[in-house]
């Protein structure tokens, strides 16, 4: 008596069977066919339907798990190989490759929207105060991206810094946070004198160590906010340089303005807020009377 098992015809599926049974369009049935990812194992040559055995149709939970891990449908070549499980090794290994680059540019876009929104929140809290005082802030040390720059009084284009942000564009480098303006000599700012400045922002993602960078913080600053016009912000320096005098507390002569609410985000300049930080060396010592 013949073996039923060896003698049984092999079942084949239609198109429409094969999408109702894993759920697919035949529209996509019929993409997976141009791509050559599953190719029908019969077509009739009168009417061209098509016909898929079992084993092809296991092809189809495959390409949804392999879409589900972020291939494209371009990327499955070689998806129904069976000869050599190194084929899917090496996929796997460039696709792992590929989503960590993606990872690392998705967190840095989580960053800087975060960053962002937490500067105008804390914009938004200056100017609900009643008048920006002075205190003593420390700040921890960081590493910053940084170009030294002329600066001649035009804050827009100090802050809106189209030469910085082209060249960050051409080393391909991402920033987060505030705009921070350094000044050598915030006397010689107050006085208008000519000088240079210093632009920073905080790296994001990949680091580029061709970028020149700035060690900001790690020391203990005075700092208060401006609120308006920036080319009133002499104010906030004023307010400073009076309360040292109070408190016997000797300045740097460097300063450093960190714009929250500023030109990237209104043209309400009565709205902008700028933080106004200038590191405290030590106070200053008083003579006692023996």
């Amino acid at each position: 008596m013949a073996n039923a098992t060896s003698s049984a015809k092999p079942k084949y599926y239609t198109i429409g069977e094969v999408a109702k049974i894993c759920k697919v369009t035949k529209k996509a049935l019929r993409l997976y066919e141009q791509l050559n990812l599953i190719v029908p194992d019969v077509i009739r040559p009168d009417n061209k339907y098509r016909y898929y055995s079992e084993e092809t149709m296991r092809l189809v939970p495959v390409i949804k798990y392999y879409k589900q891990m972020g291939f494209k449908l371009q990327e499955m070549n070689g998806i129904s190989s069976q000869e050599n499980y190194f084929y899917h090794q090496t996929e796997f290994l460039s696709k792992i490759e590929e989503l960590s680059e993606e990872e690392i540019k998705i967190h840095s876009r989580h960053q800087a929207v975060s960053d962002w929104l937490n500067m105008i929140r804390e914009g938004m809290a200056v100017l609900n105060m009643k008048a920006p005082q002075v205190c003593l802030k420390y700040l921890k040390e960081d590493s910053y991206y940084c170009a030294e720059q002329s600066f001649a009084g035009n804050y827009a284009d100090a802050v809106i810094n189209i030469p910085w942000v082209n060249y960050l564009e051409e080393h391909d480098s991402e920033i987060t946070g505030p705009v921070i303006l350094e000044f050598p000599s915030f006397k010689e700012k107050m006085e208008n004198a000519s000088q240079k400045m210093t632009i920073l922002q905080e790296p994001v993602g990949k680091i580029n160590h061709e970028i020149p960078r700035f060690s900001y913080g790690g020391k203990m600053f005075a700092s208060t906010y401006h609120v308006g016009d920036p080319a009133k912000i002499d104010e906030a320096y004023q307010r400073i340089i009076k309360w040292a005098a109070q408190e016997n507390i000797v300045l740097a002569s460097e300063s450093f303005e960190r714009f929250l609410i500023d030109y990237w985000a209104s043209t309400e300049k009565q709205q902008y807020v700028i933080e106004v930080l200038i590191p405290v060396q030590n106070k200053k010592r008083i003579p006692v009377n023996g």
